[in-house]
């Protein structure tokens, strides 16, 4: 899950709360619906520090579209460019997909449910503003999105509009997926303050000094072994939206660190965990905004 700060003018007194409330920890404090009744519950609720979901929000998806127009000068993309059959994807149910229909600007989304090879594919209803719309049967989709080590394009036209027992899109079997092999060894440099949180919760400060989508370079004054697992917490913004990232990663290796770096502390090679499709796009799209000098 992806989470961002709440804003306090997004807390409306006597309004219901358009979206689920979290606390830092990710627990959830408030439903979708909760009204807040008084201006003291409001600065009080406030204070806590209240994130919420935004891993299908239309600010965020938007804030990735654009980010993500960013072209890296100088890139190696054609030497990694490949051709797959869609099998090859390995998609898993759920992931995250991004629709373009003809001309439209603005992004719609997905997710995938399943496929019968060389026959079809099934993705969940598109959505514009979380609400699912009408699509003419015949009408050709661009769909994109990561999987594994693999960011793709294809293209599939509708073949029905399913209502039952939920709604979905049956679609024609890929021919061909054109697909960007995702060079998780690329760092870039970057200084991002970070939580880490040892195993028993513990929390403790710290400093991301380089970024990858395979890990980064971490600097802590409180000592870490080789092999132990935490959870970092920390934001990236992404053309305007601040995105509040928490990834478990294991320590890999200790490095030593000059004093400008942080004064007393140590360094750490981390490995990311189980990054998910929404984490993975976000971390991939702050990375190349690096590359290209669109991130101070």
């Amino acid at each position: 899950m992806l989470r961002a700060p709440v804003k306090l003018h997004e807390l409306l007194v006597g309004k219901p709360l358009p979206f689920d409330v979290y606390d830092r920890d990710g627990r959830l404090l408030l439903r979708r619906g909760y009204v807040i009744e008084t201006d003291q519950e409001k600065q009080k609720l406030f204070k806590l520090g209240p994130e919420r979901d935004i891993s299908t929000d239309e600010r965020f998806r938007a804030a990735l579209e654009s980010a993500q127009r960013v072209e890296v000068k100088g890139s190696d993309e054609e030497k990694r460019a490949v051709s797959l059959g869609f099998h090859e994807l390995h998609l898993v149910p759920g992931e995250l997909l991004q629709i373009k229909i003809g001309s439209e600007e603005q992004p719609l989304w997905s997710r995938y449910v399943g496929m019968l090879r060389n026959k079809s594919l099934l993705i969940d209803a598109v959505t514009r503003n979380d609400v699912p719309i009408f699509i003419k049967e015949g009408t050709t989709l661009q769909i994109k999105g990561t999987s594994g080590s693999y960011a793709f394009l294809f293209s599939a036209s509708l073949l029905a509009n399913v209502s039952k027992p939920f709604p979905y899109h049956h679609l024609t079997y890929p021919g061909e997926v054109k697909a960007l092999r995702l060079r998780r060894s690329d760092r870039v440099p970057v200084r991002l303050v970070c939580a880490v949180l040892t195993e028993d919760g513990t929390p403790h400060g710290g400093v991301l000094l380089d970024l990858s989508l395979g890990g980064g370079l971490l600097a802590t004054r409180h000592p870490l072994q080789v092999g132990e697992t935490v959870t970092l917490k920390f934001k990236i913004d992404l053309a305007g939206s601040e995105l509040i990232l928490s990834v478990r990663a294991q320590v890999r290796s200790q490095r030593k660190l000059d004093a400008v770096h942080l004064r007393d502390g140590k360094g750490y090679g981390v490995q990311f965990l189980e990054l998910t499709p929404e984490e993975t796009i976000a971390l991939m799209t702050y990375i190349r905004a690096v590359q290209a000098g669109a991130v101070a």
